[in-house]
């Protein structure tokens, strides 16, 4: 093998590169100290120069972010709009659009317990609360946990009394768990209050002549207790519907497991007292009205206030044979919610055999216009004219309402005639 032979001017390079590291090697103690000393400054400096940089850099851009992410959903894309926001989200996480966005994302695509973690978070003080509030109590709805969904309905329509939209949300809930006092007070208020008057006199209407049939309740309620079993209200309309398709220990099973959950339940009192009592087990009456006196006196005077618990006391002091006292209870529960057709009947069967015949007779007379004007109102309903109303029919509706007492209603109906008169459009539903 032939040497290798450096040029000159190598060897000089070669030199002068040793004698440079060579020094270097002096230096290395002090170097590596100050090269640690400036990467660490970097490492702790870059990320949050990067850090405050996209976050200056996404907040800058929020509205036209937000923007982008509101047309993705309205698109139908709910994950490319919570790709959109993520970073927004995550810079400031207090962001209420971006927070109300991401709930809205994530209920279209069915993740309900990550809308509600989303929706949850915006308070009732910021202007996105009526949409958000909404949205929240739909996603509770959504996983069936109703007693929530309502508890949010209500808090919503405090805030917001003209929302038709949560009106008609909370109308289902009273509907489907038979809670019929209750969607009627709530239809009641809301005609002072929702824009489309119409639709609360039509749901009022209907309510009243449509009642909900245990056969077809019972299905969806028993898809609710599988989702989310042993809420007090369904267990409750589960009870009633089993007592009303004649299967008496589930129904009695139901109940019982209600009150336990809920041994204040106003409306769970008077389904378990009017149960025994139509099944004549007069000794468990007695021992629901021993219990009763060891609660609360706000539950009893609560109760005591209620018509319908002295219109079930009545039917019981009747069975005792304490006439007079069941008269007293029947006519402080007609003061209480006069013109009620059952009550003045219960009544004139007492003042008969009360041997008060005049009396008695007058009442009887009073059924008989009051239970004619409901027969026409039930014909109207069946007969599918209510779905587009004229102002003849809107006059008649609003004459046997008057006779019926409920005045509050026969004057919106009258309110809609002159709305017909003065050739406004027929409401719709």
């Amino acid at each position: 093998m032939q040497p290798v032979h450096f040029p000159r001017k190598l060897k000089a390079l070669i030199a002068t590169l040793s004698v440079t590291f060579g020094n270097l090697s002096e230096r290395t103690p002090r170097l590596k100290k100050r090269v640690f000393i400036t990467l660490a400054v970097l490492l702790i400096l870059l990320p949050v120069c990067i850090y405050f940089f996209v976050g200056w850099n996404v907040r800058s851009n929020a509205h036209v972010t937000l923007s982008r992410a509101q047309r993705f959903l309205a698109e139908g894309k709910p994950d490319v709009a919570l790709e959109e926001i993520d970073w927004l989200r995550w810079f400031e996480p207090d962001q209420r659009r971006a927070q109300l966005l991401a709930g809205e994302c994530f209920f279209v695509k069915k993740d309900y317990p990550a809308a509600i973690k989303a929706l949850a978070q915006i308070s009732e003080t910021s202007p996105d609360y009526r949409r958000a509030s909404f949205a929240l109590a739909r996603s509770y709805e959504s996983i069936a946990k109703l007693a929530e969904a309502e508890r949010i309905l209500k808090a919503h329509l405090t805030a917001f009394p003209d929302s038709q939209e949560a009106v008609t949300q909370l109308q289902w809930i009273y509907f489907n768990q038979i809670r019929l006092r209750e969607l009627e007070n709530l239809l009641e208020r809301s005609l002072e209050t929702c824009p489309n008057q119409f639709l609360q006199l039509y749901h009022l209407l209907n309510t009243e002549h449509k009642n909900p049939i245990a056969q077809e309740s019972i299905k969806l309620l028993n898809r609710i207790n599988e989702k989310e079993p042993g809420q007090p209200s369904i267990m409750r309309a589960l009870g009633y519907c089993h007592w009303k398709l004649g299967e008496i220990e589930q129904a009695k099973s139901y109940l019982e497991a209600a009150r336990k959950a809920e041994p204040e339940n106003t409306e769970t009192m008077l389904v378990l007292f009017e149960f025994y009592l139509e099944l004549g087990e007069l000794e468990t009456v007695q021992r629901l009205l021993t219990e009763l006196e060891q609660q609360s006196e706000d539950f009893q005077r609560q109760l005591q206030q209620d018509d319908r618990w002295l219109w079930l006391q009545s039917r019981l002091e009747q069975q005792q044979g304490k006439n007079s006292a069941a008269l007293e209870s029947i006519q402080t529960a007609s003061r209480l919610h006069p013109e009620e057709i059952k009550y003045l009947q219960q009544e004139a069967m007492l003042l008969q055999a009360l041997g008060k015949k005049a009396e008695a007779a007058e009442k009887f007379q009073r059924v008989k216009q009051l239970a004619a004007s409901h027969r026409e109102l039930y014909k109207i309903v069946s007969s599918g004219a209510l779905e587009s109303p004229d102002v003849q029919l809107a006059q008649e509706i609003a004459g046997h309402l008057k006779i019926l007492g409920q005045q509050k209603q026969a004057a919106a109906w009258q309110n809609l005639v002159q709305q017909f008169q003065s050739r406004q459009p027929t409401p719709t539903r």
